[in-house]
Protein backbone atom coordinates (compact mmCIF):
# COMPACT_ATOMS: atom_id res chain seq x y z
CA UNK A 1 0.00 0.00 0.00
CA UNK A 2 1.49 3.55 -0.84
CA UNK A 3 1.56 6.08 1.65
CA UNK A 4 -1.41 8.69 2.00
CA UNK A 5 1.70 11.23 0.96
CA UNK A 6 2.60 8.61 -2.31
CA UNK A 7 -1.04 8.53 -3.37
CA UNK A 8 -1.29 12.09 -3.20
CA UNK A 9 1.94 13.05 -4.78
CA UNK A 10 1.49 10.40 -7.67
CA UNK A 11 -2.40 11.64 -8.33
CA UNK A 12 -1.25 14.80 -8.97
CA UNK A 13 2.00 14.13 -11.14
CA UNK A 14 -0.66 11.77 -12.92
CA UNK A 15 -2.83 14.86 -14.41
CA UNK A 16 -0.46 16.80 -15.08
CA UNK A 17 1.32 15.12 -17.26
CA UNK A 18 -1.24 14.05 -19.28
CA UNK A 19 -2.74 17.39 -19.63
CA UNK A 20 0.04 19.68 -19.94
CA UNK A 21 0.29 17.18 -23.00
CA UNK A 22 -2.99 16.57 -24.14
CA UNK A 23 -3.92 20.43 -23.37
CA UNK A 24 -1.44 22.17 -25.44
CA UNK A 25 -0.24 20.35 -28.27
CA UNK A 26 -1.43 19.10 -31.90
CA UNK A 27 0.05 18.57 -35.33
CA UNK A 28 0.35 21.91 -36.41
CA UNK A 29 0.10 25.24 -34.27
CA UNK A 30 -2.65 26.19 -37.19
CA UNK A 31 -4.63 23.15 -35.08
CA UNK A 32 -3.96 24.17 -31.35
CA UNK A 33 -7.32 24.92 -29.28
CA UNK A 34 -6.76 27.10 -26.85
CA UNK A 35 -9.45 26.27 -23.81
CA UNK A 36 -10.68 26.10 -20.42
CA UNK A 37 -12.02 22.66 -19.31
CA UNK A 38 -13.78 21.35 -15.96
CA UNK A 39 -13.63 17.58 -15.07
CA UNK A 40 -14.86 15.80 -12.33
CA UNK A 41 -12.91 12.76 -10.71
CA UNK A 42 -14.05 9.61 -8.36
CA UNK A 43 -12.49 6.77 -7.83
CA UNK A 44 -13.17 3.97 -10.74
CA UNK A 45 -12.04 0.78 -8.45
CA UNK A 46 -9.43 0.15 -5.92
CA UNK A 47 -7.90 -3.20 -4.20
CA UNK A 48 -8.02 -3.81 -0.61
CA UNK A 49 -4.29 -3.33 0.31
CA UNK A 50 -4.70 0.33 -1.43
CA UNK A 51 -7.18 1.26 1.69
CA UNK A 52 -9.28 3.72 -0.48
CA UNK A 53 -12.66 4.02 -0.28
CA UNK A 54 -13.45 6.77 -2.04
CA UNK A 55 -12.18 9.86 -4.42
CA UNK A 56 -13.70 13.40 -5.02
CA UNK A 57 -12.55 15.90 -6.84
CA UNK A 58 -13.00 18.41 -9.68
CA UNK A 59 -10.05 19.66 -12.05
CA UNK A 60 -10.03 23.11 -13.47
CA UNK A 61 -7.72 23.74 -16.47
CA UNK A 62 -7.02 26.60 -18.97
CA UNK A 63 -4.50 26.19 -21.68
CA UNK A 64 -3.96 29.92 -23.42
CA UNK A 65 -2.18 30.52 -26.94
CA UNK A 66 0.48 33.42 -26.71
CA UNK A 67 2.59 34.68 -29.71
CA UNK A 68 5.92 33.24 -28.05
CA UNK A 69 4.47 29.97 -26.82
CA UNK A 70 1.85 27.79 -24.69
CA UNK A 71 0.34 28.71 -21.01
CA UNK A 72 -1.14 25.74 -19.29
CA UNK A 73 -2.55 26.31 -15.93
CA UNK A 74 -4.25 23.81 -13.77
CA UNK A 75 -5.93 23.61 -10.29
CA UNK A 76 -6.69 19.92 -9.08
CA UNK A 77 -8.97 19.39 -5.96
CA UNK A 78 -9.26 15.88 -4.41
CA UNK A 79 -10.29 13.91 -1.36
CA UNK A 80 -8.57 10.78 -0.65
CA UNK A 81 -11.07 8.60 1.85
CA UNK A 82 -9.07 5.63 2.97
CA UNK A 83 -10.57 2.67 5.23
CA UNK A 84 -10.17 3.53 9.34
CA UNK A 85 -7.99 6.30 8.45
CA UNK A 86 -9.29 10.41 8.63
CA UNK A 87 -9.75 11.58 4.80
CA UNK A 88 -6.81 13.76 2.98
CA UNK A 89 -7.52 16.73 1.43
CA UNK A 90 -5.47 18.17 -1.52
CA UNK A 91 -5.36 20.98 -3.56
CA UNK A 92 -2.76 20.96 -6.31
CA UNK A 93 -2.06 24.07 -8.64
CA UNK A 94 0.23 24.03 -11.63
CA UNK A 95 1.68 26.44 -14.12
CA UNK A 96 3.77 26.16 -17.26
CA UNK A 97 5.26 28.12 -20.41
CA UNK A 98 6.22 26.39 -23.37
CA UNK A 99 8.02 27.58 -26.41
CA UNK A 100 6.65 27.32 -29.90
CA UNK A 101 10.25 25.93 -31.30
CA UNK A 102 10.24 23.14 -27.95
CA UNK A 103 13.22 24.51 -26.68
CA UNK A 104 12.88 26.33 -23.18
CA UNK A 105 9.95 25.38 -20.86
CA UNK A 106 9.22 27.13 -17.33
CA UNK A 107 7.19 25.16 -14.73
CA UNK A 108 5.79 25.90 -11.29
CA UNK A 109 3.94 23.36 -8.74
CA UNK A 110 2.56 23.54 -5.20
CA UNK A 111 0.91 20.90 -3.10
CA UNK A 112 -1.13 22.24 -0.42
CA UNK A 113 -2.31 18.85 1.95
CA UNK A 114 -5.17 18.98 5.03
CA UNK A 115 -4.11 22.76 4.37
CA UNK A 116 -0.71 22.69 5.04
CA UNK A 117 2.00 23.54 1.84
CA UNK A 118 3.77 20.29 1.35
CA UNK A 119 5.72 20.21 -1.75
CA UNK A 120 6.69 22.97 -4.07
CA UNK A 121 8.24 22.83 -7.45
CA UNK A 122 9.61 25.73 -9.52
CA UNK A 123 12.33 25.56 -12.11
CA UNK A 124 12.88 25.94 -15.95
CA UNK A 125 14.84 23.71 -18.77
CA UNK A 126 16.12 24.25 -22.19
CA UNK A 127 17.33 22.15 -25.01
CA UNK A 128 20.44 22.87 -27.18
CA UNK A 129 18.65 22.18 -30.30
CA UNK A 130 15.83 19.41 -31.60
CA UNK A 131 16.99 16.41 -31.19
CA UNK A 132 19.85 17.63 -28.74
CA UNK A 133 20.42 17.10 -24.92
CA UNK A 134 19.55 20.14 -22.30
CA UNK A 135 19.46 21.07 -18.70
CA UNK A 136 16.88 21.98 -15.81
CA UNK A 137 17.30 24.21 -13.46
CA UNK A 138 15.31 23.87 -9.78
CA UNK A 139 14.80 26.63 -7.40
CA UNK A 140 12.96 24.70 -5.44
CA UNK A 141 12.68 22.32 -3.29
CA UNK A 142 16.35 22.92 -3.48
CA UNK A 143 18.67 24.02 -6.26
CA UNK A 144 19.49 21.11 -8.33
CA UNK A 145 20.61 20.86 -12.15
CA UNK A 146 18.83 17.69 -14.35
CA UNK A 147 20.82 17.02 -17.07
CA UNK A 148 18.56 16.16 -20.09
CA UNK A 149 19.41 13.34 -22.32
CA UNK A 150 19.75 13.60 -25.78
CA UNK A 151 16.17 13.14 -27.46
CA UNK A 152 14.17 14.33 -24.42
CA UNK A 153 10.89 16.38 -25.82
CA UNK A 154 8.79 18.97 -23.54
CA UNK A 155 5.16 18.34 -23.50
CA UNK A 156 3.86 20.36 -26.35
CA UNK A 157 6.44 18.34 -28.56
CA UNK A 158 6.24 14.98 -27.13
CA UNK A 159 2.34 15.12 -27.70
CA UNK A 160 3.22 16.36 -31.41
CA UNK A 161 5.33 13.58 -31.70
CA UNK A 162 2.38 11.02 -30.74
CA UNK A 163 -0.22 12.39 -33.15
CA UNK A 164 2.02 12.03 -35.90
CA UNK A 165 2.95 8.78 -35.17
CA UNK A 166 -0.87 7.68 -34.51
CA UNK A 167 -1.55 9.54 -38.35
CA UNK A 168 1.20 7.67 -40.03
CA UNK A 169 -0.32 4.61 -38.25
CA UNK A 170 2.81 3.88 -35.19
CA UNK A 171 0.96 1.73 -32.57
CA UNK A 172 3.55 1.98 -30.15
CA UNK A 173 6.31 5.07 -29.07
CA UNK A 174 8.61 5.92 -26.90
CA UNK A 175 10.40 8.89 -26.00
CA UNK A 176 11.69 10.76 -23.03
CA UNK A 177 9.79 13.57 -21.67
CA UNK A 178 9.97 16.26 -19.24
CA UNK A 179 7.62 18.39 -17.34
CA UNK A 180 8.35 19.68 -14.62
CA UNK A 181 5.80 18.27 -12.53
CA UNK A 182 7.89 15.75 -10.15
CA UNK A 183 11.70 15.91 -8.98
CA UNK A 184 11.47 12.62 -10.47
CA UNK A 185 11.78 13.98 -13.98
CA UNK A 186 12.49 12.90 -16.70
CA UNK A 187 10.83 9.61 -17.83
CA UNK A 188 10.73 7.58 -20.55
CA UNK A 189 6.88 7.59 -21.55
CA UNK A 190 5.59 4.84 -23.33
CA UNK A 191 3.03 4.72 -25.76
CA UNK A 192 0.20 2.53 -27.28
CA UNK A 193 -1.66 4.32 -29.51
CA UNK A 194 -5.01 3.33 -31.39
CA UNK A 195 -7.69 5.22 -33.94
CA UNK A 196 -11.25 5.70 -31.91
CA UNK A 197 -14.10 4.59 -34.41
CA UNK A 198 -15.33 7.37 -36.37
CA UNK A 199 -18.89 6.99 -34.82
CA UNK A 200 -17.46 7.55 -31.40
CA UNK A 201 -15.49 10.77 -32.62
CA UNK A 202 -18.62 12.28 -34.29
CA UNK A 203 -20.68 11.64 -30.63
CA UNK A 204 -17.59 13.25 -29.07
CA UNK A 205 -17.27 16.57 -31.49
CA UNK A 206 -21.29 17.04 -30.56
CA UNK A 207 -20.87 16.68 -26.93
CA UNK A 208 -18.29 18.90 -27.43
CA UNK A 209 -20.17 21.27 -29.69
CA UNK A 210 -16.85 21.17 -32.40
CA UNK A 211 -16.37 19.67 -35.76
CA UNK A 212 -15.15 16.40 -35.85
CA UNK A 213 -11.43 15.14 -36.10
CA UNK A 214 -9.36 12.58 -35.90
CA UNK A 215 -9.42 10.97 -32.51
CA UNK A 216 -7.03 8.63 -30.78
CA UNK A 217 -6.88 6.55 -27.75
CA UNK A 218 -3.61 6.46 -26.11
CA UNK A 219 -2.41 4.66 -23.40
CA UNK A 220 0.96 6.17 -21.72
CA UNK A 221 3.39 4.10 -19.42
CA UNK A 222 5.81 6.03 -17.09
CA UNK A 223 9.14 5.40 -16.27
CA UNK A 224 11.80 7.32 -14.23
CA UNK A 225 14.39 8.02 -16.40
CA UNK A 226 17.17 7.43 -13.76
CA UNK A 227 15.09 3.91 -12.32
CA UNK A 228 15.80 0.39 -14.07
CA UNK A 229 12.16 -0.71 -12.69
CA UNK A 230 10.33 -2.97 -15.43
CA UNK A 231 6.82 -1.88 -14.23
CA UNK A 232 5.95 1.75 -14.82
CA UNK A 233 5.22 4.14 -11.64
CA UNK A 234 1.75 4.60 -12.99
CA UNK A 235 -0.12 4.55 -15.99
CA UNK A 236 -3.09 6.99 -17.85
CA UNK A 237 -5.25 6.29 -20.73
CA UNK A 238 -7.11 9.56 -22.66
CA UNK A 239 -9.15 9.70 -25.23
CA UNK A 240 -8.36 12.91 -27.18
CA UNK A 241 -8.93 14.63 -30.22
CA UNK A 242 -5.97 16.47 -32.78
CA UNK A 243 -6.77 19.88 -31.76
CA UNK A 244 -5.64 18.41 -27.97
CA UNK A 245 -9.34 18.16 -26.47
CA UNK A 246 -10.11 15.02 -24.25
CA UNK A 247 -13.36 13.84 -23.34
CA UNK A 248 -11.89 10.54 -21.27
CA UNK A 249 -9.22 9.94 -18.84
CA UNK A 250 -8.02 7.54 -17.01
CA UNK A 251 -5.37 6.75 -14.05
CA UNK A 252 -4.19 3.49 -13.34
CA UNK A 253 -1.69 2.74 -10.36
CA UNK A 254 -0.42 -0.51 -8.77
CA UNK A 255 -3.78 -0.84 -6.73
CA UNK A 256 -6.18 1.62 -8.06
CA UNK A 257 -7.46 3.68 -10.65
CA UNK A 258 -9.48 6.74 -11.11
CA UNK A 259 -12.09 8.15 -13.86
CA UNK A 260 -11.39 11.75 -15.03
CA UNK A 261 -15.03 12.82 -17.03
CA UNK A 262 -15.62 16.29 -18.69
CA UNK A 263 -17.90 18.35 -16.89
CA UNK A 264 -17.65 21.79 -18.93
CA UNK A 265 -15.60 23.15 -21.92
CA UNK A 266 -14.95 26.48 -23.47
CA UNK A 267 -13.18 27.72 -26.58
CA UNK A 268 -10.66 30.47 -26.09
CA UNK A 269 -9.92 32.87 -28.50
CA UNK A 270 -6.18 32.57 -30.56
CA UNK A 271 -3.65 35.90 -30.26
CA UNK A 272 -3.59 38.40 -33.03
CA UNK A 273 -0.14 37.86 -33.55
Amino acid sequence: MLSNRRTTNLVALAIIMLMVSVSSSATLAADLLPHQATYKMSLASASRPSGLVGVQGVMAYRTARGCDGWTVENTTYLRLSYDNEADVETKWTFASWESNNGLEFRFHTRLIENDAVVEKIRGHASLEADGSGGTAWLALPKETTIPLPAGTLFPTDHMRALIAAAESGVTTFSRVIFDGASVDNPYVVNAVLRPVPEAERDEAARNLGLPPLPMWSIHLGFFPYRSRDSMPEFELGARHRADGVADRISQQFDDFSLKVELQDFKVLPKPDC
